[in-house]
């Protein structure tokens, strides 16, 4: 019994072994020729267009209420975009409150200055009148008045000139206080006026109009990698709407993955194919790749860098920004060359050269024949 036992244990131990065997997938180092054509897809974009985009807030995030559709014909004045301004109204009502409480502050400040700069100065005239009396009485001639009733009268003028003297310090010092105490107040008034005006502005600023004839284009959202829509929340200076101008040639925007970092140059030409159009390719040629590639959105970690490319002819009949567009460009093919599966697994050694959607060119590292694991296996 234990010898069946050992027998099926080493049958089962070969059959493992034979299942692992097939399910690593290999391929061979060949030579022949590789032409490669590099595949993008595109959308349609004007060269220029007045752009609307998100104003400043004081909640700085602010929600899209209402947005025109993508690709919508409209006439200059027509509404385009609106932002919630629930917030805006709310804060108003309180910047309102504000203004009559600073109104009031100003107007109590200035009548209560008003009246205590008032007393001050019938309190120094008094004193001024006093001294006067009082100079009168002492320039009398001392033979004329008793020795005493002379030096009191001397020193009543004295005491008297001393009581001027402040009465005059409280004077300006009441006006010199007033004055400031009312500028704080104009302050305080300008400012709440000031917000009213910033509010009331920012509401008109939530409702945005079309400055001219012409198409709608909803604007990407940086982040979602998607066309932004109604509650989306924005940050000021993100770009909602555009309106391109259909009057100039149109243009193709198109990315290229940093994984095909050098697959497609500045000057490169090729065919560009309307999604809604298939039978009637355009010639187009690339007029500038970004040096850097950037991520696709704010959590992928894929980047890319952003392509322009002009087009042979522009038909502003049937062409719309943010039509889809197909893009072929041809790349210079390589004869003769050691060609190696694109997903095969190699070793640091292996320099690449060209590749295309299933090969790559091996400059060095592996010869004609060399058997290679290819990846996605088990």
């Amino acid at each position: 019994m234990k010898r069946w036992l050992l027998l099926l244990a080493a049958c089962h131990g070969a059959a493992e072994k034979q299942v692992s065997h097939d399910a690593t997938r290999t391929g061979v180092v060949t030579r022949g020729d590789l032409n490669d054509r590099v595949v993008l897809t595109g959308d349609l974009r004007a060269p220029s267009s007045a752009d609307l985009v998100s104003p400043r807030t004081e909640n700085w995030m602010i929600a899209i209420r209402w947005l025109a559709k993508d690709g919508a014909e409209v006439k200059t004045g027509d509404r385009v975009l609106e932002f919630d301004n629930t917030t805006v109204t709310s804060t108003l009502e309180q910047k309102k409150l504000q203004l009559i409480e600073a109104e009031m502050a100003f107007r109590s400040a200035r009548d209560l200055s008003a009246i205590e700069t008032e007393t001050k100065k019938n309190a120094l005239d008094q004193h001024r009148v006093a001294l006067q009396k009082a100079v009168v009485r002492a320039d009398v001639p001392e033979d004329l008045v008793s020795k005493r009733e002379f030096q009191e009268r001397q020193l009543a003028r004295k005491q008297m000139q001393a009581e001027v003297v402040k009465a005059e310090a409280e004077y300006i010092a009441q006006t010199q206080e007033s004055k400031l105490d009312l500028e704080v107040k104009q302050i305080e008034l300008d400012k709440a006026k000031r917000a009213i005006e910033t509010a009331e502005k920012t509401l008109k600023d939530l409702v945005m109009t079309a400055p001219k004839d012409g198409v709608v284009v909803v604007g990407d959202h940086p982040w979602e990698g998607r066309k932004f829509h109604e509650n989306d929340q924005v940050q000021p200076g993100w770009t909602i709407v555009s309106m391109p101008d259909i009057t100039l040639p149109m243009e193709v925007r198109s990315e290229l993955s940093d994984v095909d970092d050098g697959r497609v140059a500045v000057g490169m030409t090729g065919q560009c194919t309307l999604d809604a159009y298939p039978a009637d390719p355009i010639g187009c040629k690339i007029l500038d790749i970004t040096p850097v590639a950037r991520p696709k959105s704010e959590q992928s970690l894929r980047r890319a860098f952003a392509v322009r490319l002009s087009l042979a002819k522009t038909d502003a009949a049937r062409m719309r920004p943010g039509m889809s567009v197909k893009i072929v460009l041809l790349h210079a093919g390589v004869k003769a060359a050691l060609l190696v599966p694109r997903d095969a697994e190699l070793a640091k050694t292996v320099k690449l050269g060209a590749c295309d959607a299933q090969r790559c060119v091996v400059e060095s590292g592996l010869k004609e024949g060399d058997r290679v694991v290819l990846g996605g296996g088990s």
